[in-house]
């Protein structure tokens, strides 16, 4: 029986060309390869289509307010693919919903850490953090988030945040020299914002030495005002899993162990 070789449709004797295709049918179709997996390996496409399938899970559980099946399902999703900034980005918004800033802002860093320059992530860290009155990083993100930008609309709305975040800093900056921020708001020009405060680690640098904080006062575990840094790294300062109570470092998104989410203080 003839074949085409394109569609793999079987046709009828007599027939030479594949009416769909426009070509030539064959008398076999050439053997697929298969190739086998090494016992306990995961198919890399079925990893992805039930990574695509937890995402959206997760998106909608979170579109209907039920943050915390939008936690499990992220969080599942996170860890078979964590080179996505979507799966961060919606994970940041998830515990920003459930109140746990510290995670919301650990789930932005890995989003940056995916993709620099994701204009969602870009965004979202930018927003945290000037409602969290880190406004000097806040400047540097929006700064970005502009140079990268092309939709009118998301410029001018961006561009707003920018001119709060800039007041804010000037204000800090008359309080500090004594200065009346409503005057002056006008005749200063713009602060210039350290970059050294942007700043992502790859994994394929060295990690600090622990004598690097042997003099270091460590900060306590809350703050009545949020302290924001962009380093990712694994240090000696350690945290607990709350479920089952495995050592984490600080940054782990999850626990290695039980693999549920690395949470700084319980679910309310």
């Amino acid at each position: 029986m003839p074949y085409c070789p394109k569609c793999k449709a079987e046709y009828r004797e007599g027939f030479r060309v594949c009416i769909d295709c426009k070509v030539e049918l064959v008398s076999e179709l050439p053997q697929e390869e298969t190739v086998e997996l090494p016992e306990g390996q995961v198919d890399d496409q079925a990893a992805l289509d039930k990574y695509k399938v937890l995402v959206a899970e997760g998106e909608q559980a979170f579109d209907n307010e039920d943050s915390r099946k939008a936690l499990e399902l992220l969080n599942q999703a996170s860890q078979l693919n964590a080179d996505d900034p979507l799966v961060w980005n919606l994970l940041g918004l998830t515990y920003e919903a459930l109140g746990h800033d510290r995670e919301v802002w650990r789930s932005f860093k890995f989003a940056l850490r995916a993709d620099p320059d994701d204009l969602h992530a870009l965004w979202y860290a930018a927003h945290f953090l000037f409602e969290q009155e880190d406004y000097p990083l806040a400047m540097n993100f929006i700064e970005r988030y502009l140079e990268l930008e092309t939709d009118a609309a998301e410029i001018k709305e961006a561009e707003q945040l920018k001119k709060d975040i800039s007041y804010h800093l000037r204000s800090l900056k008359d309080l500090n020299s004594g200065g009346n921020a409503a005057t002056r708001f006008e005749d200063d020009e713009e602060e210039e914002i350290p970059s050294d405060k942007f700043t992502i680690l790859d994994e394929d640098e060295d990690e600090p030495e622990l004598e690097d904080f042997e003099d270091e006062e460590l900060p306590p575990e809350e703050t009545d005002h949020f302290q924001a840094d962009l380093q990712l790294m694994l240090t000696d300062r350690n945290s607990k899993c709350l479920s089952c109570g495995t050592a984490l470092p600080t940054d782990a998104p999850y626990c290695f162990n039980c693999r549920k989410p690395h949470l700084y203080k319980p679910l309310d």
